[in-house]
């Protein structure tokens, strides 16, 4: 099926694309650029008029990274002498002789001119000329606690708030002063409330965007329609819906239905499929600092294939492939709202933008600091394969909005960073209720009735759980024994999920590395979750993981194998046999604790 906004833009492409695509140009030698030469560059300043600006060349910078130069040029104007160096100026296209010399991609920060540095147009086509080979699967050992460690807030030191990995993000450089360094992507969020941004202000700024808050989400309006060529404006749409996010930047030349711009990496993560879009530019605003484009985001054209070091290469014409993201969020208020959005499709970024779009929603109708409680469900449709669901709570004074988002964001984070290369997200539906109060419970103690115990009969256990509130919860459990339980100790461990989950990844190194995606899918349904309390009747014995499965019965002949030094990291031993363990319903607080009792079995 060929979805309708696929047929329009197919339609002007073919259609309307030689009236609006500029004609071909030629490309000036780079060993014939001479300190003094001069020429023009094309971009827009205002609407979508591509303006002319003066360019006069300084040098060339030879080997300024490995088999890379640069061309060092002051750029003059009556708009420049304004606004200098702008934000969103990335991709603008310079001219000698009427030929395509680059692109303007990088500055220095805090300069009394406005001096750039050009990438060279041979060696940013030449980066896209590769033809792609296939990526060869390379699956990751799979720890079910790290999904959880986020959520221990008893880590998290008082009045921080838990920041993205920087392993996470593809760092763009930090800034430095006296360096050449690429100019700012202005990075349009619509939507979006202004605590949210501060709070992801440095993970954005490490990425080389410059966001720019409360904009709302102007469009385009009679202009839409002008040429399409190099020196416009166009836009990197990474969220649209109930929110907009989108970067822009300058198209640097058009060859066909290819489209090359920016002259530096926008987050420099190699092939991609993020949407393209014709953008308007509202206004530029004058800073000391640093001049930033405004622009408005108008209709889809195609997608960005390629994301390197010399800029991005987009496909006009082809309709790049989105997430979909529902939330239904039950306020404190017991209101029901519901959004919509759309997400860039990548491992980095999808993750990183639902954190996001979650943390933005709860904020603009919740409290940010205070008694929170905030129960979350996040249900993953992946084509072909069972649904991912996954379900917690959040329970705190402090940081309870991020860290909710953050762990409704992780099984998906898992899932795209898994290895595997069939998975194909079809929807992500986040469910979220808020209460204003803490729902907190520490396991304090356990009783039993009876040290020693006939299999098959029960031993009765009676928690004492103890609220935040000083008030004790008592809460009885039976707990039968299996009838083929051979005689000698048997340990019974009550304990909330995340202390179970990081009780088994102490005791058995707590990874494995999935066989197929079917069996990461059942280890992540099968997690434990925060707010029940469990029951787990175990042995010391060894055993074995074999090809991601436990077996528990094997002989010791068949242990020796596996322990061998020719088996060794093909096979996980095990420690403990797992013979029964029971969930306890209807607590539906946030339990922290863990206790371990000892009976004999006759």
């Amino acid at each position: 099926m060929i979805y309708p906004r696929l047929l329009v833009f197919l339609a002007w492409f073919f259609v309307g694309g030689v009236s609006m695509v500029a004609q071909p140009v030629g490309f000036f030698p780079l060993d014939q650029i001479q300190p003094g030469q001069e020429g023009y560059g094309k971009t827009v300043f205002q609407g979508t008029k591509v303006e002319r600006f003066g360019v006069e060349i300084l040098g060339v910078l030879r080997n300024v990274e490995p088999k890379r130069n640069m061309i060092l040029a002051r750029l003059s104007g009556k708009m420049v002498e304004k606004t200098g160096v702008f934000a969103g100026m990335s991709g603008s296209p310079v001219y000698l002789e009427d030929q395509l010399v680059g692109a303007v991609a990088f500055t220095f920060t805090f300069i009394t001119e406005p001096i750039v540095g050009i990438t060279p147009i041979h060696e940013m086509i030449n980066t896209f000329s590769e033809n792609p080979r296939g990526r060869a699967e390379n699956v990751r050992p799979f720890s079910p606690y790290h999904l959880y460690e986020m959520a221990n807030l008893s880590e998290i030191p008082e009045g921080s708030k838990p920041s993205l990995s920087p392993m996470d993000i593809p760092l763009m450089g930090q800034l430095n002063l006296g360096r050449l360094q690429p100019i700012a992507v202005p990075l349009s969020l619509s939507g979006f409330n202004a605590g949210t941004i501060k709070e992801f202000a440095s993970e954005l700024n490490l990425m080389g965007w410059m966001p720019a808050q409360g904009m709302g989400t102007p469009q385009l309006g009679q202009s839409d329609d002008a040429l399409f060529q190099a020196g416009s404006t166009i836009s990197v749409q990474l969220v649209r819906g109930d929110a907009d996010v989108s970067a822009s930047g300058t198209v640097t030349h058009v060859s066909g239905n290819k489209v090359y711009a920016f002259g530096h990496p926008f987050l420099s993560i190699g092939y991609t499929d993020l949407p393209l879009a014709k953008a308007s530019v509202l206004t530029i605003i004058p800073s000391l600092m640093t001049s930033q484009k405004i622009s408005a985001t108008g209709e889809l054209i195609g997608s960005v294939k390629q994301d390197r070091a010399t800029g991005i290469m987009g496909v006009m014409g082809e309709e790049p492939k989105l997430v979909p993201l529902g939330l239904r969020l039950r306020t404190s208020r017991n209101e029901l709202k519901q959004f919509n959005f759309e997400l860039a499709r990548d491992r980095f970024l999808t993750p990183f933008l639902m954190t996001l779009i979650l943390q933005n929603s709860i904020i603009a109708s919740e409290r940010s600091i205070g008694d929170q409680t905030l129960q979350m469900k996040s249900t993953i449709s992946i084509v072909g394969q069972e649904d991912v669901s996954f379900e917690n709570v959040i329970s705190d004074q402090l940081s309870t909005p991020i860290l909710a988002a953050m762990m409704a964001v992780s099984p998906l984070k898992f899932l795209l960073n898994s290895g595997f290369d069939d998975i194909e997200v079809e929807k992500v539906n986040v469910e979220i209720t808020v209460e204003e109060r803490i729902q907190q419970t520490i396991l304090e103690k356990v009783w039993h009735d009876r040290v020693e115990v006939d299999p098959g009969k029960e031993i009765n256990l009676t928690f004492f759980l103890r609220q935040s509130s000083g008030e004790t919860i008592v809460k009885k459990y039976p707990v039968k024994i299996p009838e083929e339980m051979s005689p000698g100790p048997l340990k019974v461990i009550i304990a909330d999920g995340i202390s179970l989950e990081a009780l088994d990844a102490q005791a058995d190194g707590g990874t494995f590395i999935p066989q197929n995606l079917e069996q990461l899918i059942e280890a992540i349904n099968n997690l434990k979750r925060n707010n029940r309390l469990y029951i787990r009747l175990v042995r010391d014995r060894s055993g074995a993981m074999v090809e991601g499965e436990d077996m528990t019965n094997l002989p010791p002949s068949l242990l020796a194998l596996y322990s061998s030094e020719k088996t060794m990291g093909e096979i996980r031993p095990l420690s403990q046999v797992v013979y029964v363990e029971h969930e306890i319903p209807g607590i539906d607080l946030v339990l922290q604790g863990r206790k371990e009792i000892t009976v004999r079995v006759k």
